[in-house]
This record gives structure tokens, sequence and C-alpha cells, in this order.
């Protein structure tokens, strides 16, 4: 599903201001020639829709790779390559698109059917070794392709007609609207086949069918460019013709970069915000908001100390999350109450946001801490004991994770908690190659639908790390899949948030808010719940 890493106090931000036409009765609607100067938290991992994992390769791709829709800039799913989106047939399972005929790549070729097909089929093509193939698990063989028992060819995507794309699905999915504007992204099947396992490694390996053509990237670099893709069908919308981005990890630089007029949209997190909010030019142009991004603990079953129950248990009630997101953070993060973010969706049962529906998991409570960490103990053999929390190292994350060791060491005495802190790329290939204790990390995902953060502990699902197999919560959680009664699906997806939180390798710590500084001079930049980055194809000089 559409998921993606992002380090910690990073996610997405909720609409807050007006619509991009506003505004601008002083501004020319012309071409813009001067760069907007922008920053980016992370390096990119690739420029290949199909082996992307990271959010910071998806913000990327926001400006440069558009899908069968799109989001716009108030978050509203709308057409993208195709020409309008559609309605489902055969009970929600077969979709029929039409693709727009003046869709170009920035190399010039034609953007067809078969570039989603390529895109989809390589994605799930286990040769491709793509980590979110199961993005179209809900695809037809999907399963049989990701085996081996079935070709590539076999997935339920197929072009009728160089313009005409069929989808089919084994079940409905609810959020297939959102995945197409977000996940089902295409390829240039030309430079695919000439480049093969290296499209993507660098600018000069990839087309771009969205506003902006990704340039002067060498797959390493922290610097480059989005220059205006002159193809692109609504190119004439398009205002500025240049995007500089650099990789600023360090949020009191970006912070000094904003003031010296040297970018003109960043982020910031940590205790940076305190000191932008007490200058009051710069308090002026902070966007701070609550996001559906979630901060999660993953503990590891097959090591000693975190497979133990009563340790994670112990973990959860040690923290005193509203202290962390009020004294730590200072962003306007909350506590999560559960694996699921509030604002995701309502519970139909009852009218309340599903979160709250599905109850509070994480009280704090020092003294059943110790109780249960007490227990833990003496299963683990006495003595003293000692775990690794794995973490990005981002300025915001590393006070979050101090602050969790100090707290955990409180609670659990003789319990002693190292800190391995490492760039976000790094830190998500230890946790693919199952090298961890408890991992630390931040999640976003493109659905207003529960799923968007209960499919993490599913059997199968590639960030359910060492693959923990709950089979009460499968069963909940397969259940819902084919429930067509709303209120009953909500009901089952909710029983499986509550089994979640029983068994507790998943331990969330908070909802993530985003901090961003705007520049007065810039109009159109945007951000919406469901969409990681504010698009670019939006933004004008004033």
């Amino acid at each position: 599903m559409s998921k993606r890493f992002v380090m910690g106090l990073m996610g997405v931000a909720l609409v807050i201001s007006g619509l991009a036409g506003c505004g601008q009765t002083t501004a020319s609607k012309k071409e813009q020639s001067k760069p907007l100067n922008v920053t980016m938290p992370s390096e990119l991992q690739t420029a290949d829709p199909n082996k992307a994992t990271d959010a910071y390769s998806f913000y990327m791709m926001r400006q440069t790779t558009e899908g069968l829709y799109r989001l716009n800039n108030s978050g509203k799913v709308v057409a993208g390559m195709a020409t309008k989106v559609v309605k489902p047939t055969a009970n929600g399972k077969t979709y029929t698109l039409t693709l727009r005929h003046n869709a170009k790549w920035s190399n010039g070729d034609s953007v067809t059917a078969q570039d989603f097909v390529t895109s989809f089929r390589r994605q799930v093509d286990p040769t491709t070794k793509a980590q979110y193939a199961n993005r179209f698990a809900t695809f037809v063989n999907y399963s049989a392709v990701q085996t081996g028992k079935k070709q590539p060819s076999a997935l339920g995507v197929k072009a009728l007609g160089k313009y005409k794309l069929q989808i089919k699905l084994s079940q409905a999915n609810p959020s297939f609207n959102y995945e197409a504007a977000t996940e089902y992204l295409p390829v240039n099947q030309k430079l695919v086949k000439k480049y093969g396992s290296t499209y993507g490694t660098n600018s000069a390996r990839v087309a771009a069918n969205g506003p902006y053509v990704l340039k002067k990237w060498n797959g390493t670099k922290t610097t480059w460019e989005y220059v205006k893709n002159r193809h692109y069908y609504a190119a004439k919308s398009v205002r500025l013709k240049q995007i500089n981005v650099q990789v600023t990890k360090d949020p009191s630089t970006a912070e000094k970069l904003f003031a010296a007029g040297k970018v003109q949209e960043t982020q910031i997190s940590g205790t940076t915000i305190a000191g932008v909010a007490n200058n009051a030019q710069l308090k002026s142009q902070m966007r701070k908001t609550l996001t559906t991004a979630v901060t999660l603990q993953y503990f590891n079953p097959r090591n000693k100390v975190s497979a133990n129950a009563n340790f994670r248990k112990a973990a959860n009630y040690a923290l005193n999350r509203a202290q962390l997101t009020q004294k730590v953070n200072q962003d306007g993060s909350q506590p999560l109450l559960n694996l699921v973010a509030k604002g995701v969706t309502k519970d139909p049962n009852n009218g309340k946001d599903f979160a709250v529906s599905t109850g509070n998991y994480t009280r704090h409570n020092d003294a059943q801490a110790k109780k249960l960490w007490a227990q833990a103990k003496k299963e683990l053999g006495g003595g003293k004991q000692t775990i690794t929390l794995l973490t990005n190292d981002s300025d915001g994350t590393k006070n979050v994770a101090e602050y969790i060791q100090s707290q955990w060491e409180k609670d659990m005495p003789g319990l002693t908690v190292n800190i391995s802190s490492m760039p976000l790329q790094q830190q998500i290939n230890k946790m693919f190659k199952q090298n961890f204790d408890v991992s630390m990390f931040g999640w976003t995902g493109d659905e207003p639908d529960p799923t968007t953060d209960l499919n993490l502990f599913m059997k199968g699902n590639s960030v359910n790390f060492a693959n923990y197999n709950d089979a009460k919560y499968n069963q909940l959680m397969t259940a819902a899949t084919t429930e067509t009664n709303t209120k009953k699906r909500m009901s089952l997806l909710k029983q499986a948030n509550q089994r979640a939180m029983q068994v507790g390798i998943f331990n969330p710590v908070y909802q993530q808010a985003q901090v961003n500084l705007v520049s007065k001079k810039v109009g159109g930049i945007h951000y919406s719940t469901f969409s990681v980055a504010a698009q670019y194809r939006y933004a004008y000089w004033k």
C-alpha cells in the first residue's frame, strides 16, 4: 500500500492556506525565470518508482512523475495521465482507463498504456527485488507472480490499445484512487529496456512525464534541480522554470539559510522551532500543523530482550508521550493512541475518529512499567540487560531517542539502552536485513483508510521486518479485505488495531507534525494531509 519511510519529526501537512489561484492579483501569470531555492531533509534513494522506499524520493517524483491520477493542490484526487477519474465495474474490481493523447515524456516519447503495464509488472516481478511490490497486492495474480508461480505478464494489468489501460483486481480496493494518484507510477519503457536495473540511478537515466524534469543528480549528490518539462501536457500552467534543491539535515542550518534569504522553503524541527517562534519576522512565515504521519518502534522478536512481551509492555508504559511531544518535540506533534493516527478516517459505527474509537493503548504509568520489567528480568534470567535503539540521524530524532533512553533506563533498572544513529537509508537497510533490536522510524501513507498503518503488521508485509505472524491479527485483516459492508469492515479493522496493541511488536510513539518556513515572497506552496510534499507546479513569485 502507499506508505513510505520518513525521518522522525517529518511527515505530511494539512492544507493551511488558500487555493493556488488566490492572492495573485499583483503577480504576473506568465512564466517566471527566477529559480526557487528549497531544501530537502535527506538524500534521494532513487529516481526509479519501482524501487523507491523512502518519502524523499517520492517528494522528488511528486514534481517529475505523474500517475493515472494525481493530487491537486488541495489534496483532492483528479485526473492525471488518465482523461478522467473512472468508476470501476465488476463489483469494484475492474478499471478501464483512457490516457491523454497529448501526454509525453520529457524525451518526447508519448506516454502510453504500455508504460504503465511495464512499470506494474516490473515492480511485482520478483527478479526486480522491489521492497514495495505489495503496493499491487490487490491486483489479480499478484501473489502467484511474486512467488514465481506465474510470469509477470499474468498480473492483472494490460494495454487494450496505445492509450487504453485495463486493471483487474482480485478484490475491491477502497483506496485505489489515492494509490493511482500517488503510487501507481509509470516508467518510460524504452529507457527501462535500454538501462535495465540502472534505470533511475541518476538523472540521465530516467525520463519525466510530470511538470518538472530531474537534472544534475548523479545518484549520490546532495544538490539537484527541477527544470520545467516543456513536453508536459499542462506546461502552460507551470509558472517557475527551475527549482534548486539542496539537502539540509540540520534544522539550525536550514533556519539560517532561510533567514538569509538563500532558500524560500525549508523544514525545521527540534529546538530550532522554539527559536523561530521567538523571532517575529520568521514566526510569521512559519507553518506548523499536525499530520497523519506516525513515529513507531518495531521490536525485533528475534532478539532476546525485545522478544519478551513483558519488556515490550514495560517499554510502552514507561514513555510519557505527552511530555515527549510538548517538551522535546515542541512542534505540535501529539501522542499516538494506537497504530492509527487521528484524522485518517471516522468509524461509521459511532461517528468517532477511528483512532479514538479504537481506544488509548499508550497510557503512561511508571509503576506498571517497573512491575512488568521486574517480571521480564526474571524471564530473561535476571542481571543486567542491554538493548540498542536504532534511529536515523536527524536532529529531532536524536533528541527523541535520548528522551526514550532516559525513560526506559529510569523505569527499568539494570537495562542499558544504547542509541545507534545513522542516515535514513542505512537504517532502512538494517531493518530490512533484520539487523536491529528496536528500531524507531517514521511512516506516512496516502490513503484516508486505517489500512494505511495497519497493513504494517500483516504477515508478508515487507515492513513487518521480522515477518512476525500473529494468526488472530492476520485473520481479522484478511476478513476486512473481503468485507463489502463498510460498518462491518471498519469493526474488523478496529479489532485488528486492538489486537496489534495487545501483541506489542509495533509500539506507537507519536503522531508527527511538520514545520515549514515559506517565504512571504512566494505563493502557491501548500501541504495537504495525504500529500507528502508541496507541488512546485503551483508555486510562483508574488
